[in-house]
């Protein structure tokens, strides 16, 4: 990954849905480089995928603590889906972040995370206000 890759990369983080001529105008390359970039991007896996973040719904942090005689990985396999899974340093193993369309459902995911196997602690925060700077 080059310096236009980082470049292309800092546009999208900011605006996913910024059009690839429109970050061609903005990194000085032309639109076909910009697609070929992204799509290998994409193969290589340092683009995962392109989501879509709203203020709607209910969030919460879950800092999770796990056995240490199992793998993080295989804690992580069992962990409901559309979830932010970060292995982190410290007191706690995993921090996770849900977003759910209402408090039942985030409930739910929140007792799923708790009956994996391996899952220790929890502790869930739920998000009050988010600003991104």
């Amino acid at each position: 990954m080059d310096s236009k890759d980082k470049e292309i990369l800092k546009f999208l983080k900011e605006d996913g849905r910024a059009s690839y001529t429109e970050i061609a105008q903005q990194t000085d390359v032309s639109e076909g480089t910009v697609r070929n970039r992204v799509e290998k991007m994409k193969e290589d896996g340092v683009i995962e995928r392109f989501t879509v973040e709203t203020s709607q719904g209910i969030s919460a942090v879950v800092l999770v603590e796990i056995d240490t005689s199992i793998e993080p990985e295989k804690v992580i396999e069992e962990m409901p889906k559309n979830t932010t899974i970060y292995e982190v340093t410290g007191e706690h193993d995993l921090v996770m972040i849900l977003d759910r369309e209402e408090t039942e459902e985030l409930n739910d995911a929140i007792d799923d995370i708790r009956s994996v196997g391996g899952v220790e602690q929890t502790i869930t925060k739920s998000v009050l206000k988010q600003t991104r700077t």
